[in-house]
């Protein structure tokens, strides 16, 4: 069986509409939703999660229809559904609804035949969005069977602690510098700072500081002189500017330099380390450090948290060895929500809300209708195609170009960008897959294209390709309980004529927020170096697939007040966003439809509420005659179509003369239907914190707000 065809999830097609960016919808307002005819007032209540299997999916709802002159009669509908999701934009949309069940305990046979046909009517008008927000919440109502990626590398990378404004410069292995052409400047091309050789001297440039030394390596420090006219001319052509709001950094603080050519971490702190209660627990943390740094009062051990994975030790100054998440001290599962470090460490400790909602985000996959006709890629190789073998598949993947490229059965597959396409020839010409590749599960996560497993072909019609891919295609893996950034693997990159990179875990701060996703900083010093993730006459430097571009507020005395670029071409593991940024909005071909994007293509395919404009007139937040009603939303259906409502705290089911206490022996557990009637408290917490999240000041690029 699919591992998806267990992931209990859903969606609704009933949905009035998506919250907005700039606020989430008021929840008791919001449910249940009303619709009247002539013939009958129905009133819809939160859907109740069933199935997702690839990007269809099953629900039921608890419903009541009056009838003209009729007590109302309470039953349960269910409904399926194409699914498409864009996390971008907070969105899911429904296609192809189709109702598959109607039951209403309490009715007489010729009622039932009656409501079932209001029912059927009325389920093309319901409406075709849902909040991102609500759907997660609403899977914590049912167990899930999380997917878990293989055996991760967990081994620290070297941890650097520094107690003054430090930046940590990565270059991916041995420098290598070019010639710049129609200069006499040689570029490092395998780092996203830029450092340049001119002469004698190498220069790195901060965001408004040169620095200078006699080795690539270093030691740098601050430039006495400005360099050369070319030298800084090439900076301004290859170095992104700064948002006009962005924050000035001090100029009084010039940050110190430490170069590393192998995966590193730099941890640090405003001097002594200034550490704070975590209340309710006899944990203290770091305030004055943009790492999450914990220390558990009772060991006196601490343990920081990078790239999702926690690792610990008796100092910062290390040595720091993987701590499995389960095997942390109690009282991490007691730290607050509303504490300082907040959800963002929830996330990563298991058994929390926050880990467990993180969890089920990382299996809902972004999808996209794909033309057929029009979606292409094109594959460049550094000379001649080079296919290395995977070790224990019948599998080899190209090792000298961008792309990520499989030699399959004598047939050669690229994928590109949450698309798969195939070639009997490793240059082309290719055409949209119509099929997952055979064999792709195999993948070891050794192996620098391992995220593509996790991109699927779903279905196909002459015409479309509807395809998807989780977060762990960009990054975002389950594991022990929680999810974490990266395999953790280091990934050897091509160097012949180009420079090819490969997806890094470490180096760049990688940390969760439950509503950005996975984002960088680069701590007190993030703003201070210019970077570029494009490249002169080169593919860009890879980075982190989570990284989100733009900037962000430092933490305080101008540190880390500044900007860094992004790129959108990142080829291997996507652009900026893992898990959050939509993928197919980047392509320039092919895409008919993702959610939040309406298609630009003539109608086609199967004919469908897929490929055609809706027919729903305008009005109301869920289509015609669908909207709020001010009746409470705590109404709830079991499989077999009995209906209950929770009363004052206390629960009570529909029979044929009313509400009554206590009901059939047969209803579900007080559990189950209290973890129903949770789930959808927690739709609406979701909804506003993400709102709060969007409007505060962030202390990190792509994460939540930091501590002052």
């Amino acid at each position: 069986m699919n591992y998806r065809t267990r992931i209990i999830a859903a969606t609704l097609v009933l949905a009035a509409g998506t919250a907005t960016v700039a606020g989430a919808r008021d929840f008791d307002k919001t449910w249940p939703k009303e619709i009247k005819e002539k013939k009958a007032k129905i009133l819809v209540y939160q859907p109740q999660l069933e199935t997702f299997d690839d990007n269809r999916l099953t629900a039921r709802s608890a419903v009541s229809v009056t009838m003209k002159d009729a007590a109302p009669v309470f039953g349960a509908v269910w409904f399926d559904a194409r699914v498409e999701v864009d996390r971008e934009d907070r969105e899911v949309e429904l296609k192809e609804t189709k109702v598959t069940d109607v039951k209403f305990p309490t009715a007489s046979p010729e009622g039932i035949a009656e409501l079932r046909k209001v029912i059927e009517d009325e389920v093309p008008r319901w409406g075709d969005k849902l909040n991102y927000d609500e759907l997660v919440a609403l899977m914590t109502a049912v167990d899930q069977e999380k997917m878990t990626s293989e055996q991760l590398n967990n081994a620290p990378p070297e941890i650097i602690y520094a107690k003054v404004p430090s930046i940590l410069v990565l270059i991916d292995g041995k420098p290598i510098a070019q010639d710049v052409p129609n200069s006499s400047v040689k570029r490092v091309i395998n780092t996203p700072f830029f450092i340049v050789e001119q002469g004698s001297n190498w220069y790195l440039k901060g965001a408004e500081t040169w620095y200078d030394s006699k080795d690539v390596l270093g030691p740098y420090e601050k430039s006495r002189n400005k360099p050369s006219k070319s030298v800084v001319d090439l900076a301004d052509q290859m170095v992104a500017k700064p948002p006009a709001d962005a924050p000035k950094p001090d100029k009084k603080v010039i940050p110190e330099v430490v170069v590393r050519t192998t995966p590193a971490e730099l941890i640090q702190t405003e001097g002594d380390p200034d550490y704070e209660p975590v209340a309710g627990t006899t944990l203290l943390f770091v305030k004055d450090s943009d790492t999450n740094i914990i220390m558990d009062t009772g060991t006196q051990m601490h343990f920081i948290l990078i790239a999702g994975r926690w690792y610990g030790s008796k100092t910062l100054e290390g040595p720091w060895k993987y701590v499995n998440g389960f095997d942390l001290p109690a009282d991490f599962a007691k730290i607050p929500a509303d504490s300082p470090l907040g959800e963002e460490v929830l996330a990563s400790i298991p058994g929390t809300q926050a880990a467990r909602e993180a969890l089920l985000e990382n299996q809902i996959p972004t999808t996209a209708e794909v033309d057929r006709k029009t979606a292409t890629v094109t594959v460049t190789y550094d000379g001649e195609p080079q296919f290395k073998a995977i070790e224990g598949t019948q599998m080899s993947y190209a090792i000298n170009t961008d792309k990520s490229v499989l030699l399959i059965a004598n047939k050669y597959y690229c994928c590109d960008q949450g698309i798969w396409f195939e070639s009997d020839n490793a240059t082309g010409p290719w055409a949209v897959s119509t099929a997952t590749p055979a064999g792709i599960s195999s993948i070891p996560p050794e192996v620098p294209v391992y995220n593509v497993k996790y991109v699927q072909v779903y279905e196909s019609t002459p015409d479309v390709v509807y395809v998807g891919y989780t977060p762990a295609y960009t990054g975002s893996y389950i594991y022990n309980g929680c999810v974490v950034y990266g395999t953790g693997y280091y990934y050897q990159p091509w160097y012949g004529a180009y420079y090819y990179p490969r997806p890094v875990t470490f180096g760049f701060n990688v940390h969760y927020s439950p509503y950005a996703g996975w984002g960088m900083s680069f701590g007190f010093s993030y703003g201070w170096f210019s970077m570029s993730f494009g490249g002169y006459g080169h593919p860009g430097y890879w980075g982190p697939g989570g990284y989100h571009a733009g900037y962000h507020h430092g933490y305080r005395h101008g540190f880390g007040a500044g900007y860094v670029a992004g790129s959108r071409n990142n080829p291997r593991v996507g652009h900026h966003g893992a898990g959050r940024d939509n993928l197919y909005k980047g392509r320039q071909d092919g895409i008919r439809n993702t959610a939040g994007r309406p298609s630009q293509q003539p109608a086609g395919g199967r004919g469908s509420a897929a490929t055609r404009p809706s027919q729903q007139p305008a009005g109301g937040r869920g289509g015609a005659g669908a909207r709020p009603s001010q009746q409470p939303n705590n109404v709830y259906s079991d499989k077999n179509g009995n209906v209950y409502r929770n009363q004052n705290g206390q629960w009570e089911q529909r029979g044929k003369d009313g509400w009554e206490k206590g009901g059939s022996q047969n209803r579900p557990s007080t559990n189950d239907l209290n973890r129903q009637y949770q789930s959808r408290e927690r739709s609406q917490q979701r909804q506003q914190s993400y709102s709060r999240s969007q409007s505060r000041p962030s202390g990190r690029s792509g994460g939540g707000g930091r501590r002052r």
